[in-house]
């Protein structure tokens, strides 16, 4: 059952959906592309990124840019779950690595992508709650 779309601004117009769904693939591409340059070459000062560990973080974000399409709540909140889980671990180690600005512009991609998709829900439910 595709999107329903009911006329004007409201919770269940599809247009403002889909505007926000690419918006966020769109963040989670740029996500993915630094985490994946990271994997193939130490760019961070003090910080060795490569090998799988940054190549499977890329590819988790270009997943979440492709599952933002399926609409369907469970990727939805796991997107937010993966993203809140990166966001966080990133702040709870900076204490022992630099902070560098590879590593913001990243974040600023990725905290973008958790409002997006935070505000998708926020939407879904509002809209469910008013049906």
């Amino acid at each position: 059952m595709g999107p329903r779309r009911e006329g004007g601004s409201g919770l269940g117009d599809s247009s403002r959906d889909l505007q926000l769904r690419v918006a966020g693939a769109a963040c989670a591409l740029v996500a993915a592309g630094i985490h994946l340059a990271l994997a193939f070459s130490d760019l961070i000062p003090g910080e060795s990124t490569r090998g799988p560990a940054f190549a499977l973080m890329g590819l988790g974000f270009a997943a979440c840019a492709v599952v933002l399409f399926f609409r369907k709540l469970e990727l939805d909140v796991l997107v937010l779950v993966y993203v809140a889980g990166l966001v966080l671990a990133y702040v709870g180690t900076r204490d022992e690595r630099p902070v560098e600005v590879i590593g913001l512009s990243s974040k600023a991609a990725e905290s973008v992508l958790l409002v997006i998709v935070a505000t998708l829900l926020a939407r879904r439910r509002a809209f469910e709650t008013n049906r």
